[in-house]
């Protein structure tokens, strides 16, 4: 058997019994029981654990009361070939001792076959009917591979009937985004496009005991209307227990492919460093821009996806482990433009702009030029507006053109504001903003808007599930028509006021002779 197989079966072993049967009676002198049993306490689930007999031999008790196995020859757990490598069985265990008891573990674990017994995971149970001698315990092969899993370090005991509990441990990660709103941490956010959106993974740190290497990736990926900002490792800051001190750069490395990365935590020089124990949380920080492409909350939401890979057997570094995909979300809105009159019926050739400062006065085409920095930048296509993020290689308007049209790209729980700078003809332009603000609630698990959101509230009006904005322009005021009454009164209005004027004229010349 290759080398390769060896790693492979000791990457597999979760629990190393060595164990030697010994009698369940108390006295000396009464003859030993034929069989014998192992039993395995919180056994995990998922796992079937499989007994090989290493060594086999005679029980007996000595003068010290001490279980003595004796004429020990190779059990049937080991192949010709292991029995061939390690030489006499009885010279080979007379070698072995607490210090060198786990190596040995690992090399016959390469060797093995047939086994005695096997149980299936969960809870208590027990391999019984086992002769006297030494037996190995181990996982089945091939069924923790990139499972959130763990394989525990080599146990090894020489005891008799035997109770044994399964060892190790494995890390853990959690993901969050922070909300803009009031700076909390849960798995969903909301955000205008152009935002920049703070997200960080929470990892614990496992214990490396019996592990001379410890591989420990956290990888990443943002969705499509995300832009990662993660580009290197001065894009991402660690901190242990969020509380302390950021984690030198000396001991991770990050990986960046677009929106894709992993960072890298060296922990087992971290450990022996004394910058972090086992038990202890990692806190990583890094952030992504909400871009052009983002889904409307109509057609769906932006998501971020993180996992942890982890070493997951001290015994072989290619054995990894996986911890399940978290996922945070981040959602963005629209709101509907429609120009009425004051019967509801649409207009053309209005000029909008948007703002989230209700400040500004009384906008109009020739003064926005002043006021470009309060403005929100627009992308147009197919007659909508979409919010620009800074930056972009596209063509921008600060002018909303309207008829009807829609605005894509809106944050909640903001006020915004809309200044008519050109009213259609024939009516008057608004002199002061229409106000509107979008609130939305998710369900707990972020990935969907709870029944009747989002809402909007236009001005003081009450909320609605309508998200659009009826904007009225009333007529201005009709002159008189030519003709008819209206010259008659033109002339007579005309006429006065040239009989007044010569009266003036005349008084004011006698006044001066």
């Amino acid at each position: 058997m290759n080398m390769k197989k060896m790693k492979r079966l000791v990457a597999l072993a979760l629990s190393v019994v060595m164990v030697l049967a010994m009698s369940v009676f108390a006295f000396a002198d009464e003859p030993e029981p034929a069989t014998y049993s192992i039993t395995i306490n919180n056994a995990a689930s998922g796992h079937t654990y499989e007994a090989y007999q290493i060594f086999a031999g005679d029980l007996s008790v000595n003068d010290k009361g001490e279980k003595i196995l004796s004429n020990i020859t190779w059990g049937n757990g080991i192949n010709e070939v292991g029995e061939k490598i390690f030489g006499d069985a009885a010279a080979k265990a007379a070698t072995l001792n607490d210090s060198n008891a786990s190596e040995f573990a690992k090399e016959v674990a390469s060797y093995l076959q047939s086994p005695t017994g096997s149980i299936p995971g969960s809870g208590q149970y027990t391999i019984s009917g086992l002769t006297a001698g030494y037996y190995l315990v181990k996982d089945k092969e091939d069924i923790l591979n990139g499972r959130d899993d763990f394989y525990t370090s080599y146990i090894l005991r020489v005891v008799s009937d035997v109770n044994t509990n399964p060892k190790g441990n494995k890390p853990s990660l959690n993901k969050q985004i922070q909300h803009n709103d009031n700076g909390s941490w849960g798995v969903v956010g909301d955000n205008q496009i152009g935002d920049t959106v703070n997200f960080r993974t929470i990892t614990t740190v496992p214990d490396t005991t019996g592990y001379t290497e410890y591989s420990y990736v956290i990888n990443d990926t943002m969705s499509a209307g995300l832009t990662s900002n993660v580009n290197g490792v001065e894009d991402v800051t660690i901190k242990v227990n969020d509380n302390g001190d950021a984690l030198s750069q000396d001991y991770y490395t990050v990986t960046a492919d677009g929106n894709k990365f992993s960072i890298t935590v060296n922990i087992i020089k971290a450990i022996a460093d004394e910058k972090m124990n086992a038990g202890d949380s990692l806190y990583s920080y890094y952030t992504g821009v909400l871009n052009k492409d983002a889904l409307i909350y109509d057609e769906g939401k932006q998501d971020n996806t993180a996992y942890l890979e982890y070493s997951n057997n001290p015994n072989d570094t290619e054995d990894k482990g996986r911890t399940p995909d978290k996922k945070v979300y981040d959602w963005t809105f629209k709101m509907g433009v429609n120009k009425v009159d004051n019967e509801e019926n649409s207009l053309n050739g209005a000029k909008f702009v948007l703002s989230k400062n209700g400040n500004l006065g009384e906008l109009s085409e020739s003064n926005i030029a002043e006021k470009t920095d309060d403005l929100i930048s627009l992308i147009t296509n197919d007659g909508k507006y979409t919010v620009a993020p800074a930056n972009t290689q596209e063509t921008t308007t600060k002018v909303i053109e309207a008829g009807s049209t829609t605005i894509e790209g809106l944050d909640d729980n903001t006020d915004y504001y809309l200044y008519e700078i050109k009213a259609p003809i024939h009516y008057n332009k608004l002199k002061a903003p229409v106000k509107f603000k979008i609130a939305a609630e998710y369900n707990d698990a972020g990935d969907d808007l709870r029944e009747n959101y989002p809402i909007v509230t236009i001005g003081t009006g009450d909320p609605s599930t309508t998200l659009k904005a009826d904007v009225i322009n009333e007529s201005g005021s009709n002159l008189p028509s030519t003709g008819g009454i209206g010259t008659t009164i033109f002339y007579v209005v005309g006429g006065i006021l040239m009989v007044g004027a010569a009266v003036l004229l005349i008084t004011k010349r006698r006044a001066e002779n």
